[in-house]
């Protein structure tokens, strides 16, 4: 027996056992080539109407490619904000612009910092000298939610920094990074707010290292 007369035999069995409204399904599950089912069922209306169904979920999965590549990152949160620099509890009067952004519901966040000079008065004079002069900082941390009450949620993180300059704060361009934090996000609000402390030192590797401490305020407005 011919592919086509064993095809047309499939078929005429089916179309006895099967639901009108389920045959285009069977039919599509057997996955025959357009062309075969054509020459199977020249009489059918099945027979344009599954090579026309399969054309168009084509075109669909095909349609929705873009959006798949586009939403790589659907998840990410970029937040936005300033802050400020400051050393044990006396200000160091230095500015920080940080650029952040995090994934995996926050569990993961990579930040970019632009801090300003700063100065510091920790000398015999008392008199307030510059400690460091205009930098930029990276970070890369896991963080980890550890208290949640209502919108208020409690982060705390840590991983690695990197920082363009070295001065009496760090001795190093490397170091390591810890993050204290407060994060606000409630339904009738559309914004998210987080408050953090920052401790950037290399551990004691290499003196001086008093540590890079400031605390910053991010904002992102959902869409």
């Amino acid at each position: 027996m011919s592919m086509k007369n064993k095809i047309g035999a499939m078929l005429a069995m089916l179309m006895m056992i099967t639901p009108v409204a389920s045959r285009a399904e069977f039919i599509e599950e057997l996955e025959i080539p357009p062309h075969l089912m054509a020459e199977a069922l020249p009489d059918d209306a099945l027979a344009s109407e599954i090579p026309a169904r399969q054309s168009h979920e084509l075109a669909l999965r095909n349609s929705d490619a873009p959006n798949r590549a586009f939403s790589i990152c659907a998840g990410c949160e970029f937040h936005l904000g300033i802050g400020g620099t400051y050393n044990s509890v006396e200000n160091t009067e230095g500015v920080v612009i940080p650029m952040t952004v995090s994934w995996a519901r926050s569990r993961w966040e990579f930040g970019l910092f632009h801090f300003s000079e700063q100065y510091w008065s920790d000398n015999p004079q008392n008199e307030d000298r510059l400690v460091a002069r205009p930098y930029w900082g990276a970070s890369l941390s896991r963080r980890f939610q550890f208290f949640e009450r209502g919108p208020l949620r409690a982060i705390f993180g840590f991983g690695v920094s990197y920082r363009t300059e070295t001065d009496v704060l760090s001795a190093t361009h490397w170091n390591f990074s810890s993050q204290l934090g407060l994060r606000f996000q409630s339904p009738q609000f559309p914004a998210i707010f987080e408050l953090s402390a920052r401790h950037w030192s290399n551990g004691g590797v290499r003196h001086p290292n008093h540590g890079q401490d400031f605390t910053i305020l991010t904002v992102r407005f959902d869409r």
